[in-house]
């Protein structure tokens, strides 16, 4: 059986208002520009390597922060090959017998949404994640990067190798992984691919929002019950026990997209002189406590109910007009 140290480079968009963001989206975040990997045999010894060059299609002009740390730009990339022949020209370079390795766990959810996106389903070996193992063996609870693994084990960078290329960065992964201890036990560090997504504060959709008869015709509402994700633009649903006030203009909830997860949505409200009630929602993704607060909100709801007290949301809006809440223009 074969190692084989995977390493990738990966171009994005570079403004996300960009027409070819608009309709690729979140489902191709990173575009592989390169695949570099190393193969070791079962002694751990180098025996060959590759590097193949890929020609974007989506993210066409590379990124001025992907050109400065790898030295890949258009020119260079026009006559590589696309990502389909691009990944058949690494699979039979790979061979039968081998095992996949990679430094934690960014380069095979790249790896697999590439793969998605382009409709490519090569017969790949599972891959280990090096840098867990490594965290364990050293005792460390936090992952230490490629580099200072090189440092702590004594392993010096070349001068020709910089960091930031593909088959640099899965040459000196590879010093790495032949000075551990016990290598056969890298096989217990599967990993399974992870669903990328853009950071929070990239990812929030703030409507304009309607004016409805009452607010509970309001809170009844697709624009209001099923509002949109902000990473793929589909309409959510709303968790059960629904929204639940902060004050009497101001609800949270959470709400669920089928592609990624829970979401917290934040809903103001504000009352329209002559009557009629003004809704608007302002959803991003939902944090840990986000999640455990709107829980601990909506029991406290449930036991007041059961209490017989029912929060009125029109009586305490209303209540609230002559101060905290501002009307809108006629």
């Amino acid at each position: 059986m074969h190692y084989i140290v995977l390493d990738l480079e990966w171009n994005q968009t570079i403004s996300r208002q960009t027409h070819t963001y608009r309709e690729v989206g979140d489902r191709l975040i990173f575009e592989m520009i390169q695949i570099g990997a190393v193969k070791l045999d079962e002694r751990r010894e180098i025996i060959d390597s590759i590097s193949v060059l890929i020609q974007p299609t989506c993210y066409v002009k590379i990124h001025p922060r992907i050109a400065r740390m790898t030295g890949l730009n258009e020119e260079i990339l026009a006559d590589a090959p696309h990502f389909a022949e691009a990944m058949a020209r690494f699979t039979a370079w790979c061979g039968d017998d081998y095992v996949l390795l990679t430094w934690g766990c960014d380069d095979v959810s790249v790896l697999q949404q590439n793969l998605d996106f382009f409709d490519v389903h090569p017969n790949l070996a599972p891959v280990c994640d090096i840098q867990h193992m490594y965290s364990v063996e050293h005792a460390q609870q936090n992952r230490a990067g490629l580099s200072l693994a090189m440092e702590q084990l004594e392993i010096v960078p070349e001068e020709d190798r910089p960091f930031h290329n593909a088959l640099h960065d899965a040459y000196y992964t590879a010093l790495v992984f032949r000075k551990m201890a016990n290598p056969e036990e890298v096989t217990k560090y599967i990993q399974k691919p992870k669903q990328l997504i853009h950071p929070e504060s990239e990812g929030r959709i703030r409507t304009k929002g309607e004016v409805y008869p009452t607010i509970a015709a309001g809170l009844e509402s697709e624009a209001i019950s099923a509002p949109l994700c902000p990473l793929c633009g589909r309409p959510t649903k709303l968790e059960e026990g629904g929204y639940v006030p902060q004050a009497p203009d101001k609800y949270i909830g959470l709400t669920r997209c089928r592609s990624h997860g829970l979401m917290l949505a934040r809903l103001r409200i504000k009352a329209i002189r002559g009557g009629g009630r003004w809704m608007g929602v302002n959803v991003s993704r939902a944090s840990k406590p986000n999640i455990t607060y709107i829980h601990a909100k909506q029991y406290q709801m449930k036991q007041r109910a059961a209490a017989g007290q029912i929060y009125n949301a029109e009586r305490a809006l209303m209540q609230a007009c002559g101060s905290s809440v501002p009307f809108e223009a006629d």
